[in-house]
């Protein structure tokens, strides 16, 4: 009798690129997939701990899955369960992994199905950690594929628990990236998406630090010149280097969006976030990044309601976005998570959080209307990633990462073909 498996992650797309190898894997050993984790033999759970918002979701899927399937054999790992390995193992996980370990996944549930003994492999600390290869490579869904190259931060923002849980900042070797970015192509594959928990910190780590990001980037589109598209997750302002600018301008491979995170527009808040650039070194970094590549989206996080801030900081950090002309604006509210400095400081109250996310969200939904209506009449290729059977549309992504939906009959997974964009078949 065939054992199914279920999947379900939470958070960043490294979770996606990690839960999607182990996927990979499982169906090679001929274990079955199943969109339903009610009486799935083998379910995972792969969790995040961003935000209390995160961890509380975490705790919400462990017990629903371990409800819907009462004698599967349970695995949890990720950020969560690496913070809290004691309490998933209370609540009924029967497998618990960190944010390590997680090549051991498959043999731990291999040992499980012979002894049903609760296993828990969970290292209290990451900080000097090597990376992690999977054992397997990841093929993502349809046209789109992550492809990880890092782990871990060693930056240590006020705010972020993550670089406790993830660990030291390390860098995947540039062979075994390049190989896997190979097989996606031949795979099929359009479009590869660079991840990891801190992108920009690629390369620090290996030999003398000269090999960095922009190095990987020359060298994968020069090993792989048949990929149609190369998209960068998200990376801080203060590593794009003079070198990853002119692979914007001289390599139309790369996509025309970057996910830059500014996390607060005012000087002082940033101070107090120990973020590492200031307001002016943004702004001429962004108008580098426009003068090679004009037409990109440039998209960021904010941070709204941190510990202090007042209406002037407030209003300063609203100024600055617009002066920043971001395409679209992630909004969190903050939340203080343990071990971290900013948990240390007093908190706003949650009306003015909440105030203040929905007038950041309303400035990055009029951003997002002026980015769109720039492109309106504009012919652009697009990617088609999707397919609607009841609607008879396929949607896609241009370049710039604008959505849209055009009538088809059946899924274009994978094809690419030049449409005039028009607000009519814009997508969300």
């Amino acid at each position: 009798m065939e054992t199914t498996f279920f999947i379900h992650t939470l958070g960043c797309k490294v979770n996606s690129y990690e839960s999607y190898a182990l996927g990979e894997e499982l169906k090679r050993l001929g274990y079955v997939p199943t969109s339903k984790k009610e009486n799935a033999g083998i379910l995972i759970l792969n969790t995040c701990s961003v935000t209390g918002k995160a961890d509380a979701k975490s705790r919400q899927h462990l017990s629903s899955m371990r409800k819907a399937s009462p004698h599967g054999i349970l695995l949890v790992m990720g950020c969560h369960s690496q913070g809290h390995a004691e309490a998933c193992a209370k609540a009924g996980a029967d497998i618990v992994l960190g944010a390590s370990s997680r090549a051991k996944a498959i043999p731990y549930i291999q040992e499980f199905e012979k002894t049903h003994r609760q296993i828990v492999d969970v290292k209290p600390n990451l900080r000097h950690e090597d990376y992690e290869e999977l054992g397997t490579f990841s093929f993502g869904e349809n046209a789109r594929a992550y492809l990880k190259i890092q782990d871990g931060c060693d930056n240590f923002c006020s705010y972020c628990y993550i670089p406790f849980l993830r660990g030291n900042s390390r860098s995947r070797l540039p062979g075994e990236v390049i190989k896997e970015a190979k097989a996606l192509v031949d795979r099929g594959y359009q479009e590869l998406i660079l991840t990891g928990i801190h992108l920009g910190g690629y390369g620090k780590d290996l030999g003398d630090g000269s090999y960095r990001l922009s190095t990987l980037i020359k060298n994968l589109l020069l090993a792989v010149p048949e990929l149609f598209r190369l998209r960068i997750s998200s990376i801080e302002e203060s590593e794009i280097d003079d070198e990853l600018i002119a692979l914007l301008r001289d390599k139309p491979q790369i996509a025309s969006h970057l996910h830059i995170p500014l996390q607060s527009g005012s000087k002082t808040v940033l101070e107090r976030m120990k973020r590492k650039y200031d307001k002016e070194g943004f702004l001429r970094k962004l108008a580098a990044i426009r003068a090679a590549r004009p037409e990109i989206a440039i998209t960021t996080d904010v941070i709204a309601g941190f510990p202090l801030e007042s209406d002037e900081e407030w209003a300063e950090t609203m100024d600055f976005c617009k002066e920043c002309g971001f395409a679209e604006i992630h909004v969190f509210p903050f939340s203080s998570r343990p071990k971290t400095y900013a948990a240390t400081l007093p908190d706003l109250s949650p009306e003015i959080k909440k105030k203040r996310v929905a007038e950041l969200l309303a400035l990055s939904k009029s951003m997002r209307a002026e980015y769109e209506a720039r492109f309106e009449g504009v012919a652009m290729p697009v990617l088609f990633e999707d397919f609607d059977a009841e609607k008879h549309l396929a949607y896609g992504h241009t370049s710039n990462y604008l959505k849209v939906g055009v009538p088809a009959e059946k899924p274009r997974h994978g094809e690419v073909e030049t449409i005039i964009y028009e607000s009519s078949i814009a997508a969300d």
